[in-house]
């Protein structure tokens, strides 16, 4: 059993867990931004987090905490500093986030709209435009069928001389 931590060496452990809560959320918040809001997106960063905090947690407790081994207040130090910091960052990165967006899709649209556009617009009427020079065509053909559906003069079916 592992005897009582000093106040200051515990302050000290708190604060290295709270530092490793930030640094989680970060990572997190970034890989939110890389991958976007979906729901798989959401559950895949969600359970990444968890591992990666886990296996931090238990690494910085191992090798950078006083007593050795993981304390309750570090713990939740940790957590209630990742949470904080989440809350905080959320609607920053919300801002950081539509405006990245619209730094990638700028060009896109630019491209679209000066390029892309006028050139489906043309295709576009010129297949409108030949569609109704086809249906006028066959109008016309219909018309003069009409025309022509007149009847013969009458013809003789035997000689009568």
């Amino acid at each position: 059993m592992v005897g009582g931590v000093p106040v200051e060496l515990a302050l000290r452990d708190l604060f290295y867990a709270a530092g490793l809560g930030f640094l989680l959320c970060a990572a997190y918040s970034a890989a939110r931004l890389l991958l976007g809001s979906g729901k798989t997106a959401c559950f895949v960063c969600d359970a990444a987090v968890l591992a990666l905090g886990a296996l931090a947690y238990r690494s910085a407790a191992m090798s950078r905490f006083y007593a050795g081994q993981p304390r309750w207040y570090t713990l939740a130090g940790g957590a209630l500093c990742f949470l904080a910091s989440r809350a905080a960052l959320a609607p920053l990165l919300s801002g950081v986030e539509a405006f990245v967006r619209w730094c990638l899709a700028w060009p896109f649209v630019m491209v679209w709209r000066a390029v892309l556009r006028p050139a489906f617009c043309a295709i576009s009427a010129h297949f409108v435009h030949a569609r109704a020079a086809r249906r006028e065509r066959k109008a016309k053909r219909i018309r003069t069928a009409k025309k022509k559906r007149l009847q013969n003069g009458g013809k003789v079916l035997y000689n009568s001389k």
